[in-house]
């Protein structure tokens, strides 16, 4: 009956209340609002988990990788090398091309185990970029294959990479979510006059979504960072959170709403030079934006040739466009697989299921490791299940 006197008849109102009262719940702080203005540093705050960083979290798999190029007997040395430079520079598209093409003639040798290390290769390697979605498909490739083979150390390796995936799958799930949750805490805390924890929060939102590659949300939350600045009267910290908005919309093919900050941008006084700069950065990206779904398109139709043809065993024709697919792919940017996004509370339900699959693959590969004696990779991937939640 208290908490019924406390409701108000405005749903804006409600919604502002539901938020405080989540963030009070869950903080475990109800401390009163902090009305006094701050001088920001830009370095204040510390991003709390760094997916990349291989002290913070057993999924990087770096090293997994290049140990795995030791498993194919490249027939070229140099070509070796490269591959390995361009995995260790992040530059998953193009290394993929390479090794598809290597696949190719793998296939004509009829060396299918020499195929299923490169599947097992790219699957992980793409797991580290977080293009989910394609190492799913070669690690099934790889499976199939050491199915085939019976070969029980093969099958166990993938059916951890499997679990793996899921796992990061969750994760990103899980991050997303906790920005979403915090970007609207900030919002709450600036109505409230929290203006330091505001900022913590701001910073943290956007560097989380940036490392997760949601743009969309990044940009959403540098508008309100640029509402932000504008409430300490700092033009030109706000005009340069709304421009960094109006990049990331524009690149994730919004360009919509990047004209619209641009053109309250304008209103507000934004000098005629700053105003082209910025206008010529906007229709750049967008013009990116626009060749990678143009390049995307071609893929997939490759992607579905290489299925009919493969289907019908004419292996030759169906990996010369498998090949194709990834050529273009390698011709799209680095945004181009995370322009349109699922919803984050569509992203996070999904995700409980990736929670039942990641942990019967990892007690398939738990199993199958305990089976040929390797007790202490057994263990190891016992232990990943304490990443599941």
């Amino acid at each position: 009956m208290e908490l019924k006197r406390l409701i108000s008849d405005s749903p804006v109102v409600n919604a502002i209340f539901a938020v405080a009262l989540s963030y009070y719940l869950f903080s475990g702080s109800s401390s009163e609002p902090d009305s006094a203005p701050i001088e920001i540093a830009p370095d204040a705050y510390l991003y709390n988990v760094d997916l990349n960083d291989p002290s913070q979290s057993i999924l990087n798999y770096s090293s997994d990788v290049s140990a795995e190029l030791t498993q194919i007997k490249f027939e070229n040395q140099a070509v070796e090398e490269d591959i390995r430079r361009l995995l260790s520079d992040g530059e998953l598209k193009k290394s993929t091309t390479i090794l598809l093409e290597i696949a190719a003639i793998a296939i004509q040798q009829g060396d299918k185990k020499k195929l299923g290390n490169i599947m097992l290769l790219l699957g992980k390697a793409a797991i580290n970029e977080q293009e989910l979605d394609s190492a799913e498909v070669y690690l099934l490739e790889a499976l199939d294959i050491a199915l085939e083979f019976k070969d029980n150390i093969a099958a166990a390796n993938t059916y951890q990479q499997l679990g793996r995936l899921h796992i990061r799958s969750r994760e990103l799930a899980r991050n997303a979510a906790e920005a979403y949750e915090k970007l609207w805490i900030a919002r709450y805390q600036m109505y409230m006059g929290q203006y330091r924890e505001a900022k913590v929060n701001l910073d943290q939102v956007i560097e989380s979504n940036l490392s997760i590659r949601r743009y969309g949300a990044a940009a959403s939350a540098y508008e309100t960072l640029s509402e932000f600045h504008q409430r300490f009267h700092d033009a030109y910290m706000a005009q340069d959170a709304a421009m960094e908005a109006a990049r990331l919309y524009a690149s994730s093919g919004q360009i919509t709403r990047s004209q619209g900050i641009l053109e309250s941008l304008k209103n507000e006084g934004l000098d005629n030079l700053q105003v082209a700069s910025i206008q010529g950065e906007i229709d750049e990206l967008f013009a990116q934006h626009l060749n990678d779904v143009a390049q995307n398109a071609r893929a997939r139709d490759y992607q579905m040739l290489y299925r009919h043809y493969n289907a019908r065993g004419d292996y030759e024709r169906a990996w010369k466009l498998r090949i194709l697919a990834s050529k273009s792919l390698a011709k799209t940017s680095g945004r181009s697989m995370f322009h349109r996004q699922a919803d984050v509370l569509a992203i996070l339900y999904n995700s409980n299921f990736t929670m039942n699959k990641a942990r019967t693959y990892l007690d398939q590969a738990s199993n199958l490791f305990s089976v040929e004696g390797e007790y202490e990779l057994s263990s190891s991937t016992q232990d990943m299940y304490s990443l599941i939640y």
